[in-house]
């Protein structure tokens, strides 16, 4: 052991700390807010002595057994055995460092003497979260597969309910025939035992984020898993105690001796309180220590040109386009799909060209360039579309065919459009990282892009073994490449915003989150109602501000009808607010009331957005029931806030559909008790005053008679002097 066990503390970073006990061979790990206790027996391995919430003095203990894996703090197979750091044969070195924001330890054990396994953990001052990862070094060759590398398995929670965020179900537009709306559905189910996967893509069928408490209420605790590949999850109860694990999945990473592996980041939050506590908890360790740094007028509002024309696309269209997105308030402007040659005119196949990657003479025979400027000389900044990672097999390019991805000998090629012969690139090959470096790096300084929107649409595993890869992890290597190119164009661009949209939302995990600037939720985005159930659901994992949703023109909203009441096209324009606000329309034939609408509404947007990003985040109704195919409301109000008790702001967003009462009582969040506010109608002006105490604790009527949404301003009222 170093010289690191006979010191106190180990570590120290504003209230972020690491400190040894010595003589009980422990030691702690965390903040002012979370705080975890880690203990070495021998003959009894390396374990979780204590996982406690400062903020409540809430202490959850192990499940400690002779015989079994619980407590261990991770779980991984090597081989054909299942090991956990319970397993622990040596403790080989105990090390631990700060930062400026943060503090490291790291832990060094030899497992079941195969493996020479550093545990690492990291808290940050401010946040009620804990990082962890492992670090992994055979001792001989093997194969490494399933690493979970935070578990969880306590005692003393009665009456255990676990609540998840389920993915986008398959396909950013798909829906089932039947039954309730799935995507970025809330569950709350009474934790038995619970297995859930992430389907084929990182976001498919549910999303890496669990959060676990008693009956819905009390102390509670959630872990994550940042990683852009597949994963499993299994929970369960019994007799009071629970365990959740959340495991890498999609790979087995043969490893020689002495080579050294990296696992995905997982995380273990603390809260009190209900789901709203348990979001506002990730939220500040998202803003804190994940997402990457943004301007302070982001997010920007976009205008993008895909819903609107598909690639049917050309300059004379977009200028139109681009002096009334500039008239609206949007601050950026994105072509979509469509761009280069020989990209057709008339359908939707964007995939025709990719892989070619130069803009199309016949679209823009000035060049993107001189459009780029144009967008810029109406105030706005200009984006473009790229997807990476697939290739039209029929078009000569500068990509390699031995580049491409294969599934046992086969090209993996997408099956859609049905008109077009598609591959997939392997991007785990540093020759193809290189290659997608290079012609992006040269095409964001050719048109002087400020935003980029990297989308992916397939997936599949490839089993070459002459890609840098074996033949059982190209996937872990696939998603590894990704990461890598997009972080050097950031490195090469610092201004650039990269969006991941990845094939309409289905790659929005963690680990897309920490490398790029803002999300694609969902490819469906009409009607406004599934646009608020979306973000009623996603808004749990991320802060709303990474959510990035759009108004489309669709059949269902009615903005170029000119019989359609404000009220409606109100609703329609506030669905948007309380995430990233984006616009994929056909402007020009919007009604005028259409256009004012929107355009007022992104004024309000922008005056809100610093609250958006810093305030407190609560869904003050349960998210409504949707039902396959009409999504009907049947009824259901929706209402939502953000609140920043401190500055004494707030906005509160309700929905009333056009078959709902009038009028109902809400209760309000967040907000101090003994402070009066101003509670403001933006379409009415009639405004009322109450105390903190009585909006939370007997709430207010919300009155829309006659609207079927309303913006409520709340702002608290300075004491009057003696």
């Amino acid at each position: 052991m170093g010289k690191s066990l006979v010191e106190q503390t180990l570590a120290a970073s504003g209230f972020a700390f690491v400190t040894a006990d010595p003589a009980d061979w422990r030691w702690q790990i965390g903040n002012n807010i979370i705080c975890k206790t880690l203990a070495w027996q021998p003959g009894f391995g390396f374990y979780l002595a204590a996982l406690e919430n400062r903020a409540t003095n809430h202490v959850w203990r192990p499940q400690l057994r002779v015989d079994a894996l619980a407590g261990g703090e991770f779980c991984l197979h090597w081989n054909a055995d299942i090991l956990s750091a319970r397993q622990a044969t040596a403790l080989l070195d105990v090390r631990a460092e700060a930062d400026a924001r943060s503090v490291t330890l790291r832990i060094d054990l030899r497992i079941a003497d195969a493996l020479d396994v550093t545990l690492a953990m990291r808290a940050h001052s401010d946040t009620a979260v804990i990082e962890q990862w492992l670090e992994v070094t055979p001792q001989r060759a093997g194969t490494l597969s399933r690493v979970a590398p935070l578990t969880v398995s306590v005692d003393g929670m009665a009456a255990p309910v676990l609540h998840w965020v389920r993915g986008l179900q398959n396909h950013g537009a798909g829906m089932p025939a039947r039954g309730p709306y799935p995507a970025f559905q809330v569950r709350h189910q009474p934790l038995g035992a619970v297995n859930l996967e992430s389907g084929l893509r990182s976001t498919w069928h549910e999303i890496a984020w669990f959060a676990l408490d008693a009956d819905n209420g009390g102390d509670g605790l959630f872990v994550g898993l940042s990683y852009s590949g597949r994963w499993s999850a299994d929970a369960q109860a019994s007799d009071g105690s629970v365990s959740l694990n959340v495991y890498s999945d999609g790979y087995a990473t043969p490893l020689d001796t002495g080579q050294r592996w990296v696992s995905p980041t997982s995380f273990v939050g603390v809260y009190c309180g209900d789901l709203d506590d348990a979001a506002h908890v990730q939220h500040a360790y998202m803003r804190a220590a994940v997402m990457l740094p943004r301007p302070d007028d982001f997010p920007w509002v976009q205008y993008n040109t895909w819903f609107a024309h598909l690639v049917d696309i050309d300059e004379t269209i977009l200028r139109r386009e681009a002096e009334l997105a500039a008239r609206l308030g949007a601050e950026v402007f994105v072509i979509d799909a469509g761009w280069w040659a020989p990209s057709r005119r008339t359908s939707d196949n964007f995939t025709t060209g990719l892989g070619v990657w130069q803009p199309s003479a016949e679209k823009f025979p000035a060049g993107i360039r001189a459009f780029g400027d144009h967008v810029r000389s109406l105030g706005m900044r200009f984006g473009i579309w790229v997807e990476p990672e697939r290739v039209d097999l029929r078009q000569p390019a500068t990509w390699d065919h031995r580049w491409l991805a294969r599934h046992h000998d086969a090209i993996i090629s997408p099956p859609w459009p049905p008109d077009t012969v598609s591959g997939w690139l392997c991007f785990g090959q540093p020759a193809v990282q290189a290659w997608a470096i290079d012609w992006i790096s040269r095409l964001v300084g050719e048109v002087q892009a400020d935003w980029l929107k990297w989308d992916s649409n397939w997936w599949g595993v490839c089993t070459c073994d002459n890609h840098g890869h074996s033949v059982t992890d190209g996937e872990w290597h696939q998603v590894q490449g990704v990461h890598t190119v997009i972080a050097e164009l950031r490195r090469r661009f610092p201004h650039l915003i990269v969006e991941n949209c990845a094939g309409g939302g289905v790659r929005s995990d963690f680990a897309m989150l920490a490398n790029t600037h803002i999300t694609w939720l969902h490819d469906a985005s009409t009607p406004s109602r599934r646009v608020r159930f979306h973000l009623a659901g996603a808004t749990y994992p991320f802060p709303p501000e990474l959510c990035n949703t759009w108004i489309v023109d669709a059949d269902d909203e009615p903005l170029t009808d000119s019989t359609a009441p404000r009220a409606d096209l109100d609703a329609i324009a506030r669905s948007r607010m309380f995430g990233a606000y984006g616009v994929s329309a056909r402007l020009p034939e919007w009604t005028d009331a259409a256009f004012e609408a929107v355009q007022a509404t992104i004024a309000q947007y922008k005056a809100l957005r610093p609250l958006l990003k810093r305030g407190r985040f609560y869904h003050l109704l349960p998210q409504p029931e949707l039902h396959c195919t009409d999504l009907a409301l049947h009824g259901q109000w929706e209402a939502y806030a953000v609140i920043d008790a401190a500055a004494g702001e707030g906005a509160i967003w309700i929905f009333r559909p056009a078959d709902g009462d009038a009028t109902l009582r809400l209760h309000l969040r967040g907000l101090q008790a003994g402070q009066t506010y101003a509670l403001l109608d933006v379409d009415t002006q009639r405004a009322v005053q109450e105390s903190g105490a009585r909006l939370m604790q007997e709430g207010f009527i919300a009155d829309l008679n006659g609207r079927t949404s309303a913006l409520l301003l709340l702002t608290a009222q300075k004491e009057e002097q003696a």
